[in-house]
């Protein structure tokens, strides 16, 4: 069974390209990375069908559309995982952890008269990448300070 026809929704080219596409990439691209893509095979698509599209999806439940930094991204990941995303540049990976997972589940036991269907938890920081680049910025500015000092 298809994917769509799974969802109870028309089959279209545009969406099945759109749903491999994120099936095929691991990221979590933006609209579009998504339409860069797509386009490579369906090279009459607009980017207004692919956005449309992507919104219609994750309202159907195939996406999952994470917000970070005021831009949307999309994944079609629905094994429960979490989210690490740096403040600095926008990078978002998947985070995997058992504990955490136990966790939420137990409290969502917990709960009377809810049914939870599905949880998200973004771990917000730095990575690695801005990290080092923050160290190099600061130790040019302490040269910068002690060439001053020295004039």
């Amino acid at each position: 069974m298809k994917p769509t026809e799974k969802a109870d929704m028309k089959y279209t080219n545009q969406r099945v390209e759109i749903l491999a596409f994120l099936r095929e990439h691991d990221g979590h691209p933006t609209v579009d990375e998504v339409y860069d893509g797509v386009r490579k095979k369906l090279t009459r698509i607009s980017k207004a069908t692919v956005y449309k599209n992507l919104k219609f999806l994750t309202e159907k439940g195939l996406l999952e559309e994470v917000n970070v930094k005021g831009v949307s991204r999309f994944e079609a990941n629905f094994i429960p995982h979490h989210h690490l995303i740096c403040r600095e540049c926008g990078m978002m990976e998947d985070f995997n952890s058992e504990q955490l997972l136990d966790y939420s589940m137990k409290i969502a036991e917990e709960i009377e008269g809810f049914t939870i269907v599905s949880t998200s938890t973004n771990f917000y920081g730095v990575c690695k990448k801005c990290k080092e680049s923050q160290k190099s910025k600061e130790s040019q500015k302490s040269k910068k300070s002690k060439e001053c000092k020295r004039i």
